[in-house]
């Protein structure tokens, strides 16, 4: 087996689950298997497994870690992908990275992403993973690694990668052999997966062949609700920064890399001061400085975001899109289309179908089949402006609700 694509569910709304599996399971990748491992759920998810039939596996709740780590342990598949409950991937989105991998001898390769809201659909021009191109070898990938210094989660989570099964079990190896596993932790999780990830890694690239959708909404972990959930992030993070800090090896970047960590450190500083403030609760900012270490905060700064300022819309009807595409695919006979050729996506889709079924695809404006991409009003695109987004994120501090509000319109 080729791939195993494992997602991790916690009392995931049903819709979102139906929708991320049958994203995955209609997509171009062959020769896989999807793993669901039910991190404890109360919620019963019989009817959603039945019809995609997956490997499910419930386990007791311990954590987005633990059940990310069983799932490594039992995967059949030469590579590993994750996607998470609530999200879903574009029709081709794991097959072109399995390619990559393959031709290429890489341990991970990352592919391209985007917020997803009720609003809008948006990727991040500042997200170097998605603005460049790069292929890195030996220490220099750990390096790249870090040097974004946590302002782009592209690099960190699991989600946007496929990586080599072993690179991830030598890396949870490594990781079991710290002290950095916390009971049940959810927030910072990634972090630890994918540092020791990229230190092993002997290579590491990047493509352009689709988009995972980031869903956006209120039930999601991250989010710091109460002094509680700002303990558990601040001591989830600060945990998980001093390990990769004491872990970094004997790579000859470690000096730079270190430093890339401690900025990261006083960036997660700043973050969750902010939230504590927004928070207006005795002992938030006092419990924040006393575990980051340091004596005055300050607020969270534009550059701190710098990732996620500038955003171009992608449009809301990326599932009609991808609902045609996968009839042409299923369907594999010569078809004449009607899209737009200056559309990146839909043009190399299509041209990723011809080469893999052996089919002719010719652009006709009289074509039976037509693919449009839903334009964005001038209202949407002002939302989405540098401009906007630098000052909403100025104005408004993390935490807020002024905040909250803003980002619910983009």
């Amino acid at each position: 087996m080729k791939v195993s694509i494992i997602v991790c569910v916690y009392n995931t709304k049903e819709e979102y689950l139906d929708k991320c599996l049958n994203s995955i399971c209609t997509s171009t990748l062959e020769d896989y298997e999807v793993l669901v491992i039910d991190d404890g759920s109360t919620k019963d998810y019989r009817e959603i497994v039945e019809k995609y039939n997956p490997v499910y596996v419930k386990t007791e709740n311990r954590g987005l870690l633990a059940a990310r780590l069983f799932g490594i342990m039992i995967a059949k598949g030469e590579y590993i992908a994750f996607v998470d409950s609530d999200d879903t991937v574009t029709f081709n989105y794991h097959a072109p990275m399995l390619e990559a991998a393959e031709a290429d001898d890489c341990d991970i390769v990352i592919n391209d992403w985007a917020f997803k809201t009720e609003a809008s659909v948006a990727t991040c021009k500042g997200d170097s993973t998605i603005s460049d191109s790069f292929c890195v070898e030996g220490d220099e990938a750990l390096k790249k690694y870090t040097s974004q210094c946590g302002r782009e989660q592209s690099y960190f989570v699991m989600w946007n990668k496929l990586f080599k099964k072993e690179l991830l079990r030598r890396a949870k190896a490594d990781l079991e052999a710290t002290d950095a596993i916390m009971q049940k932790q959810v927030y910072a999780e990634d972090v630890l997966n994918t540092f020791f990830a990229f230190k092993h890694a002997k290579k590491v690239k990047n493509i352009h062949t689709g988009y995972y959708f980031y869903h956006l909404h209120d039930e999601q972990s991250v989010s710091v609700s109460s002094f509680l959930s700002l303990v558990a992030q601040v001591d989830a993070m600060t945990k998980t920064l001093k390990t990769i800090s004491n872990n970094i090896g004997n790579n000859k970047y470690a000096q730079e890399i270190s430093e890339d960590i401690k900025s990261w450190h006083e960036m997660m500083a700043r973050t969750h001061y902010s939230y504590a403030k927004a928070l207006k609760e005795d002992g938030a900012c006092e419990y924040v400085k006393s575990e980051y270490k340091i004596e005055k905060l300050s607020l969270s700064k534009a550059k701190d975001s710098y990732g996620y300022i500038a955003s171009g819309l992608l449009g809301k009807n990326f599932e009609s899109i991808d609902s045609v595409m996968r009839w042409i695919y299923k369907k594999g006979q010569d078809v004449s289309v009607n899209y737009d050729a200056c559309d990146e996506y839909i043009a190399a889709s299509l041209s990723y179908i011809e080469k893999k079924k052996g089919i002719k695809i010719t652009y006709s404006k009289d074509a039976e089949i037509t693919i449009i991409r839903k334009k964005n009003s001038f209202k949407e695109r002002l939302f989405h402006s540098k401009f906007i987004n630098t000052l909403g994120m100025t104005l408004f501090p993390k935490g807020s609700k002024l905040r909250s509000f803003f980002k619910s319109k983009l």
